[in-house]
């Protein structure tokens, strides 16, 4: 593997191996890695050997656009369908509010529970395709953070830039896969490896 271009620590060793100077330092754990002890993750880091088995996959694109389709069109459906119903049942105009009523409610059930797994790093999307959301270093991201900066605070500006949402979508393009909003909240979209992973 040939070693990266990178600036070498003053006078730091390489943990592994006491006789050779490193070259950089391992981004997860701060160890000092020489040019045979390094590997590039899949998210562009250097990381040493060990933290390189810890460190989960980045998502996939397509994953990520299914989890998208599955939350956008799973918050409408109680709505739609209650809309639906409504229109059919028109000449009873207490069965149609009771039936666009139920649909609204539904929406904010499916909201409500969109909350609640944000509290993992998830939706009922990256759910089903078994990711999660968290800090750029790995760390779990807050609902707080991915409500409020992933989410809210880029549909606001999404609502006074129409060019916003297009840079936002065109940005999971670019290697780290993170889109515009991810790095509004310092957040990327990783991989889990079984169902005991799903919080």
């Amino acid at each position: 593997m040939e070693a990266p271009v990178t600036s070498s620590p003053l006078g730091a060793i390489c943990a592994r191996h006491p006789t050779v100077s490193a070259f950089a330092t391992c981004t997860r754990c701060g160890t000092y890695i020489c040019t045979d002890c390094y590997t590039l993750g899949g998210d562009g880091n250097y990381y040493c050997f060990e933290c390189d088995e810890r460190v989960p996959d980045l998502a996939e694109r397509g994953d990520r656009f299914i989890a998208n389709l599955v939350d956008n069109f799973i918050l409408m459906i109680p709505m739609f369908g209650g809309l639906l119903l409504g229109a059919i049942l028109s000449r009873n105009t207490a069965l149609a509010a009771i039936s666009m009523l139920l649909g609204t409610f539904g929406t904010l059930a499916v909201a409500g529970y969109q909350i609640y797994l944000a509290q993992y790093g998830q939706s009922i999307g990256k759910r089903m395709r078994h990711m999660r959301v968290v800090r750029t270093d790995g760390s779990p991201a807050s609902m707080a953070r991915i409500l409020l900066l992933r989410n809210l605070v880029p549909a606001i500006i999404g609502s006074f830039c129409g060019f916003f949402g297009l840079i936002d979508a065109l940005m999971i393009f670019g290697e780290e896969r993170r889109c515009l909003h991810d790095l509004l909240a310092d957040t990327k979209v990783i991989k889990l490896n079984s169902d005991t992973d799903l919080g």
